[in-house]
């Protein structure tokens, strides 16, 4: 029987507390519930002659899975232990990717954070040579596939999909919308600053206030990107995935993305989470997010008058009602995480 170990470095919190970070919870965590084997999600550890094992909130690794997963692991030595743990303990490796960090620019700090010349033990470079000793890479776009499956002869994509679960709907009632953004901006490529040539004039014109939740003490304020009045700005702090969902204070969601390689490659799962929560939104006119438009979810915008447009359209209450009860339909039939379990299946058959 396949028994697999989803390894990442992507937790917040201390053991033996911790929490899965992101993309541990999207592509780790909740595969894991749904591959239909017996699998554990951990930190790494390693034995010469057990291989991989999983460190599961405790101080001793658990060994015997058949299939590793690693996430977002790019330390030097992994590669070397790969090829060891292929002979002697038989195991089967999958690398998962989610990101194109080819494409990273320097206004994001992932940039710096996994620069070989900044950071010498755990670093892009060593990351390239991970992936080169995957059995299979799973990846989550199309974007990722064709990089990909132009380098190494077995890629999969399985795309994201959103756990309904964590979510409460919102419900939109008589009252000026409050319009909002998740994300932190210390990991945005110049996403934000798009919004300064309507949001600003947009929110005065209408008496509309703005919240950003992932607010971090070390990243630029919302409003010294973008230009709106502070006064206008409610801010939540950067949660871990447990509280996320409480941070969706507002009843439009927006997803600005830069037409930059990076985001060519990202997921709609933020379109999907805003969704999810009941919230209707406007996105860039990104790959992803005109594959989402197209099956009903989401308004896309590329220039100022189109984002003014949208966000106009949305001071309506019957609009907002209408869309967002549209799309929670949609992405439960068509974008959850149980709308992937097969999909997952196939890849620990």
């Amino acid at each position: 029987m396949t028994r697999v170990a989803f390894l990442t470095r992507d937790w917040s919190g201390s053991e033996p507390n911790l929490v899965p970070g992101g993309c541990n919870f999207y592509r780790c965590y909740l595969p894991a519930l749904m591959c239909g084997h017996k699998a554990v999600v951990g930190l790494p550890v390693y034995d010469p002659i057990r291989g991989y094992g999983a460190k599961e909130n405790a101080n001793t690794g658990l060994f015997g899975y058949n299939t590793i997963v690693l996430k977002l692991i790019m330390d030097r030595t992994t590669a070397p232990q790969m090829r060891l743990a292929k002979t002697n303990a038989r195991q089967r490796f999958i690398v998962d990717i989610d990101d194109y960090y080819q494409g990273l620019t320097p206004a994001n700090k992932a940039f710096t954070i996994t620069h070989p010349d900044h950071n010498k033990k755990a670093n892009r470079d060593f990351y390239e040579d991970v992936i080169a000793e995957a059995d299979l890479i799973t990846v989550s776009t199309p974007f990722l596939y064709d990089f990909y499956s132009q380098r190494f002869p077995n890629v999969k994509m399985v795309r994201n999909g959103v756990n309904m679960n964590m979510f409460t709907p919102r419900k939109h009632i008589d009252r000026k919308p409050v319009f909002g953004w998740t994300g932190s901006i210390n990991f945005r490529n110049n996403d934000l600053e798009q919004l300064s040539e309507w949001l600003p004039d947009f929110l005065e014109e209408h008496d509309l206030s703005f919240h950003h939740a992932g607010w971090t003490p070390t990243a630029p304020m919302f409003h010294e990107i973008t230009g709106i009045n502070p006064k206008r700005l409610t801010m939540s702090p950067l949660t871990a995935i447990t509280g996320y969902a409480d941070g969706f204070l507002f009843d439009v969601g927006i997803v600005p993305l830069n037409n930059i390689p990076f985001n060519e490659a990202k997921s709609n799962i933020k379109g999907l989470e805003y969704a999810a929560a009941g919230l209707p939104f406007i996105a860039s006119d990104m790959p992803e997010y005109r594959l989402l438009h197209e099956d009903g979810v989401g308004v896309l915008a590329d220039t100022p008058e189109q984002w003014k447009a949208a966000a106009t359209m949305y001071l309506k209450k019957a609009t907002r009602i209408t869309d967002s009860q549209r799309a929670l339909t949609i992405v439960k039939k068509n974008w959850s995480i149980e709308a992937r379990e097969e999909e997952w299946r196939e890849i620990f058959v």
